[in-house]
């Protein structure tokens, strides 16, 4: 039987670490992850569709690696099955998508005033 996605190392993984443990989780269900340039300015940010048949996650390239995560964990949450395997490190970013990525961020400078 095919090993499981592997999954990051701790919870203080890198976003690459989670998009990667999410598109191996993607494809163990047999569901291609495409990460491209968006040619129109308002085609959004991606999402799960169907081509062919295929269930096809498409991601914009020009997004940042925290918000990619979000839009394959947002689309995977709604079609992962309740009995997968899923590594524990994925699971809050199967269940809300963009809303738990947050400990990828990191804190920004207040802006200051004139």
């Amino acid at each position: 039987m095919a090993e499981g996605p592997r999954p990051p190392a701790s919870a203080s993984s890198s976003g690459a670490e989670i998009l990667t443990g999410l598109r191996e989780l993607a494809q163990q269900l047999g569901i291609e992850v495409r990460i491209e340039p968006f040619e129109l300015k308002m085609a959004g940010k991606g999402g799960l569709c169907r081509l062919r048949g295929r269930r096809i996650i498409l991601v914009d390239e020009k997004l940042g690696v925290v918000e990619q995560v979000g839009v394959v964990g947002e689309a995977l949450g709604r079609v992962v099955p309740g009995d997968a395997a899923v590594p524990l490190a994925l699971v809050p970013y199967l269940r809300t998508g963009h809303r738990k990525v947050l400990p990828l961020l990191r804190p920004r400078p207040l802006a200051r005033g004139r």
